[in-house]
């Protein structure tokens, strides 16, 4: 005999008493095996109850962490948190799931169904992948390597809530084949083995959705609440769509309010104009980008005449610079613009603020990454390069400067 489940009947369902059938260890727990269960096993997409699991007349409880089976003409497993050797065939326990989970999963399940037939429905869309998450449901529609738009996807959204809002019924169907599971007219034709079950969403004859699965439902459409889209991206040609359903779906998007209203708080807009105050900073800090490029590259042009002229001046082989305004990178930019015009300079670049140094080098017979590496470990620096420039950085403008000292002794 093969464990009666519950929730096929009456996905309502919480609690039952069951007499354990077997028992197996596995990693120093016991699995058991019970003739009735209200535990939903992992399969179709939808994850496993948990909930917990105690020997009748004891207040011992234990957790119920997975439940699994091999086909629907087989036991459910029950994965326990129980030392292996507590429970025993014959022995009479009480099941109890987590019902806020179970609902959720009710409420994502017949989601997804309706969201999966109206894809199908408005744009021919086929369901290619299902998967709940913690965070999201997915959904892969294959609409052969067409991308919905954004309008698309807003339509779809109030198609399925209109039709969640219409009370609809939700008919769980059973048939001892699936040749005869063809009398109602199921979206998606998957050819399956023994007893099937059909979900139909609406009225028989003219359902909003019908399809095979053996997931848990709820009785009306009303009960899945409201359904959210979150997101949309492509997969393999495919649309991902990233969605979620019920409380969860309510939550995020009462979280996502809350962010929405503080941003455009700080703005100084309401929520209704904060993606046109975003472009204006956009524009506002594109232009100031441009006005910041113009600036650095004359700064850099007037930095690279001023060390010329000290260069010459004092007649030098090497010569140390320090700027805190220029970046590291336009730092090199004006380095390499100065050794390219003064054979045989050893130029340090300093930059305070973040203890960094840069040495650069137009004579082959000084090898700035092998200069680093030589000496920029014995002031707890580290860096490396190439023969004609290397970087070095620091934990304190300190070192920096004692490692400059250093080898500016040596060159």
């Amino acid at each position: 005999m093969v464990t009666r489940r519950i929730y096929q009947s009456d996905p309502y369902a919480v609690m039952n008493e069951a007499l354990i059938t077997s028992v197996r260890e596995k990693n120093g727990v016991d699995v058991i095996a019970c003739d009735t269960s209200v535990f939903y096993p992992e399969g179709g997409g939808q994850p496993s109850d948990t909930g917990t699991v105690s020997l009748c007349g004891t207040q011992q409880v234990y957790k119920v962490t997975r439940a699994s089976d091999e086909s629907l003409d087989s036991d459910v497993w029950h994965a326990t948190d129980a030392p292996a050797g507590t429970f025993s065939t014959g022995d009479r326990v009480v099941l109890n799931i987590d019902r806020d989970l179970r609902f959720r999963n009710m409420q994502r399940h017949c989601g997804e169904h309706m969201l999966s037939g109206t894809m199908d429905t408005l744009f021919g869309g086929v369901n290619k992948g299902f998967h709940m998450g913690d965070e999201y449901i997915t959904i892969d529609i294959d609409l052969g390597g067409r991308m919905l738009t954004d309008e698309e996807l807003d339509l779809a959204e109030r198609t399925v809530n209109e039709a969640i809002w219409a009370d609809l019924p939700v008919t769980v169907t059973w048939f001892d084949d699936y040749e005869s599971s063809l009398a109602l007219p199921v979206r998606k034709r998957v050819p399956h083995d023994g007893r099937v079950s059909v979900v139909t969403v609406g009225d028989l004859n003219d359902p909003y959705d019908c399809i095979a699965c053996c997931g848990t439902h709820p009785a009306r459409s009303s009960e899945v609440g409201l359904l959210a889209i979150y997101k949309r991206e492509p997969n393999k040609g495919m649309n991902r769509i990233y969605f979620d359903c019920g409380k969860a779906a309510f939550r995020r998007l009462s979280a996502d309010s809350k962010i929405l209203a503080e941003a455009a708080r700080r703005y100084s807009c309401s929520p209704a104009d904060f993606i046109g105050r975003l472009d204006a900073e956009a524009e506002n800090i594109s232009a100031l980008k441009a006005k910041l490029a113009a600036t650095t590259s004359y700064i850099k042009e007037a930095e690279k005449e001023k060390i010329l002229g000290a260069v010459a001046d004092a007649g030098a082989s090497g010569y140390v610079y320090s700027s805190d305004i220029l970046s590291a990178d336009d730092l090199l930019k004006l380095g390499f613009s100065v050794i390219n015009e003064t054979p045989g300079l050893f130029l340090i670049m300093r930059q305070p603020d973040s203890h960094t140094c840069l040495l650069l080098s137009s004579s082959e017979e000084r090898k700035c990454g092998a200069i680093v590496k030589a000496n920029a470990k014995n002031f707890s620096g580290k860096g490396g390069g190439r023969d004609d420039n290397a970087r070095a950085i620091f934990p304190s403008t300190a070192d920096m400067d004692a490692f400059i000292g250093e080898i500016s002794s040596q060159n």
